[in-house]
């Protein structure tokens, strides 16, 4: 049986397991009701305090007839529909679709200090999207591996991460400026904080052998170090800002896959492959307010320069905005409008990894986004999205984009 197989009859044994017995309770109580032994207030009582007593030992995993990982597995998830519009200004027809994304998260102690986190979601290849556009007559749509990961927890605030994850959970990341959020890293994470201090490590592996000209590179790799520092009080004021730094051991001459092409590139026959290197280094920083004017009023930055790059004008970005609302929708009624400007020059940044929904993903753009999200009820988030992106040589005129979501958060 496959792993997912074998994961699924487990959650239905414990759930039947425990479903059972809570049904057995039922009838034992309705017995007792109806011979008079008990009046129907105390039945109520007894079956409240029971539950309760079961989720305790569920959480503490000291049910000794379930296996302690299965009483300790936490899930979640979430789903959403989305109308999108959008339109380059050069075609003549603008393009409509509605699209879905499910994911189900799980996390589970397998003992102490050690846990396995793990991810399934809608998607195909792509690493920036787990979309699923509604097409092609109805067909079913595919469930991938998000991620799946293992973590040890060394000391307290200092933990080891090996596997597949999102990329900020290894990374601090303000924006999605350079990394589209839907992308899961792989590799090896170090992760430590001391007070106000946090340092993050870490070995990302992006191809076992790389397609390069007239010779295989093995195991193209991303070396990661970022320290930085996150002050501030509860309720009054927070500041957190990083510097990182990326090396990678082999990029120039390289044929990554899901490469947009809008790095330089020089061709030999139909192939292409990267004309410069890339080690870039960022500083970002945020900044926010609570309850002055508004529940929260935050700023961020970012600035982006590849150390690799041969042209001083293509080689550097940044990104810039402003927050205003709520800092996190958790409740019907919040609110929260974001806006953010963006440029990111044709060799400053790997064009497989920012923003999808930013001129395809690719770089040498700039332009502007406005989001604006609204609390509809609890669990339930309405969102609006605008992008308005621009080619920077000019060659090739603005994309317009609209997207309309509904989430379901459980």
């Amino acid at each position: 049986m496959r792993p997912k197989g074998v994961f699924m009859v487990l959650t239905v044994l414990a759930l039947t397991i425990c479903t059972s017995f809570a049904g057995e309770l039922d009838l034992l109580v309705q017995e007792l009701v109806a011979r008079g032994v008990i009046d129907t207030g105390r039945a109520q009582e007894i079956l409240t305090l029971t539950e309760e007593e079961m989720r305790k030992e569920l959480v503490k995993g000291a049910v000794p007839i379930l296996p302690g990982w299965v009483q300790t597995l936490g899930l979640r998830g979430d789903f959403r529909f989305r109308n999108q519009w959008e339109k380059a200004e050069h075609d003549s027809l603008a393009r409509l679709r509605q699209r879905v994304r499910f994911r189900l998260n799980g996390e589970a102690n397998v003992s102490k200090g050690f846990k396995v986190g793990f991810g399934l979601a809608t998607g195909g290849n792509d690493p920036r999207s787990t979309n699923q556009t509604l097409d092609n007559s109805f067909e079913t749509k595919t469930i991938m591996l998000d991620y799946a990961y293992g973590e040890y927890e060394v000391y307290r605030n200092v933990k080891i991460l090996f596997g597949k994850f999102y990329n900020n959970v290894g990374i601090w990341l303000p924006t999605d400026y350079m990394w589209d959020t839907d992308i899961t890293l792989e590799g090896i994470a170090g992760l430590l904080k001391f007070r106000q201090l946090f340092l993050n490590a870490g070995v990302y592996f992006m191809d076992e052998k790389g397609k390069v000209k007239d010779v295989i590179r093995d195991n193209p790799r991303m070396l990661v170090f970022q320290p930085g520092f996150s002050l501030g009080q509860e309720g009054a004021y927070s500041i957190r800002s990083g510097v990182t730094y990326y090396q990678f051991n082999q990029t120039k001459g390289m044929a990554f896959d899901h490469a947009k092409w809008s790095n330089s590139f020089y061709s030999v026959g139909t192939d292409k492959y990267l004309a410069n290197g890339f080690n870039n280094l960022v500083l970002a920083a945020e900044a926010g307010l609570y309850d002055k004017f508004l529940p929260y009023i935050g700023i961020f930055g970012e600035y982006n320069v590849n150390l690799e790059a041969q042209a001083d004008t293509a080689n550097s970005g940044m990104t810039a905005g402003i927050v205003l609302g709520t800092e996190k929708i958790k409740a019907p009624g919040q609110w929260q409008v974001r806006y953010q400007y963006r440029r990111l020059a044709k060799d400053a940044w790997l064009d497989f990894l920012p923003d999808a929904d930013t001129y395809g993903g690719k770089t040498d753009v700039r332009g502007n986004e406005v989001s604006i999200l609204y609390g509809w009820a609890k669990n339930v988030v309405l969102g609006i999205d605008y992008y308005k992106i621009e080619n920077l040589q000019g060659k090739i005129v603005p994309e317009t984009i609209w997207q309309f979501d509904i989430n379901f958060k459980f």
